[in-house]
């Protein structure tokens, strides 16, 4: 007889911080329990049969938010209220009940968790019309500011972030039993503690100097004129730029003659753990970003807020004394200056706050009531 549990993990690409909080959390489970678990992840949108415009919104989310922010708003700020989120619910059920049904059919799950809003009706209304006893479980990826979709009543278990995000859920009329704080997922390293002398010598960075991470892709606009604007002010800095997998950025940045010390990078897999050897990280506010900076005990200075969520996130931070917000060069420079001064007390009363906010064992905590809900459900079906 098998008696592992098997826990199918939604997600999607429209951002990075929805898979990266299902990966997380899909390494917590195997890690925690073994054999005992079997974690399946699955992008509902990638399954035969789904239409190709709602396939293709994974990337046409990252174009729009980049080139028409106001459009970006209007559109989420009107898919926030009651009725068209209704019939965006509506719309999921039409258009992906079949796929999402086949996935269902193939895994035979004893748990099925979320990291998309998209998917949270379409469960709730699969389960309810078929009967499937396997119950759902919502994890949030956003802090403070979240949309109508990500709440539905007969949902089993949330995790969320944040307490705010928890009296919002309160809102919408999720009883609290079901509502439980973990902090977002994030890589299982930031779990582990390293000093910043032993991992700035694993890469030859100055053990001596305040040190700043700049981390920049297609999506964080104007970012060079950040970068110039770090360079000519000269901080008593070394800065580490990461900007991803866009070439042209990163050849754009290498174009700069620095004359502070700067290290630069493109795509790195080792993100989440520069985090804990630096003392502050220049950033858009993504959730993911934004919870591995507090779990790292990193404040975060903010150059950029998607409309919506990720301006909940950024003022979430600056509402706990953990970060900056700074949207232009000129600001960002103010406010690095600000840190630094007095040997630097500022930006480590920034620090000491972030790590306060921090949650490093996120996904180990979510692993866990994901797990005590699979066998809450294998007890209530065992004869």
């Amino acid at each position: 007889m098998n008696d592992s549990r098997t826990i199918l993990v939604l997600t999607n690409d429209a951002g990075l911080g929805h898979r990266q909080a299902a990966l997380a959390t899909v390494a917590a489970l195997e890690q925690r329990y073994g054999d005992l678990c079997q974690p399946i992840l699955v992008n509902p949108l990638e399954e035969p049969g789904v239409p190709a415009v709602l396939r293709n919104t994974q990337s046409e989310f990252n174009r729009v938010v980049r080139f028409a922010p106001a459009l970006y708003r209007f559109g989420h700020g009107l898919a926030n209220t009651a009725l068209p989120t209704r019939l965006m619910e509506r719309l999921e059920v039409l258009t992906l009940s079949e796929p999402i049904g086949r996935v269902l059919d193939r895994v035979r799950p004893d748990v099925v968790v979320t990291t998309h809003p998209a998917f949270v009706y379409l469960l709730a209304d699969y389960r309810r019309r078929w009967g499937e006893p396997w119950p759902v479980v919502v994890l949030v990826t956003d802090l403070a500011r979240l949309q109508r979709l990500w709440f539905r009543r007969e949902i089993d278990l949330y995790l969320v972030p944040t307490v705010e995000a928890a009296t919002l859920a309160a809102q919408r009329g999720i009883v609290a039993e079901r509502v439980h704080v973990t902090g977002i997922p994030i890589d299982l390293g930031l779990s582990e503690s390293r000093t910043r002398a032993e991992l700035r010598a694993a890469h030859g960075w100055d053990a001596t100097l305040p040190t700043v991470l700049a981390v920049g892709s297609r999506r964080v606009q104007g970012f060079t004129a950040f970068l110039r604007a770090i360079n000519e002010a000269n901080l008593p800095i070394q800065l580490i730029v990461v900007t991803g997998d866009d070439a042209n950025l990163l050849a754009e940045v290498g174009a700069i003659e620095w004359r502070v010390p700067t290290r630069l990078y493109g795509y790195v897999t080792e993100l989440p753990i520069w985090l804990q050897a630096v003392d502050a990280v220049v950033t858009k506010a993504g959730g993911l970003t934004v919870a591995e900076a507090l779990a790292a005990g990193c404040p975060p200075f903010i150059i950029q807020c998607t409309p919506m969520h990720e301006r909940g996130n950024a003022d979430y931070v600056v509402a706990h004394g953990a970060g900056v917000r700074a949207e232009s060069p000129a600001a960002l420079v103010a406010a690095l200056r600000r840190a630094l001064a007095d040997n630097g007390r500022p930006l480590a009363q920034l620090a000491e706050c972030a790590r306060a906010l921090g949650r490093p064992r996120a996904a180990f905590h979510a692993a866990e009531l994901i797990w005590a809900q699979a066998e809450c459900n294998l007890s209530l079906l065992s004869p």
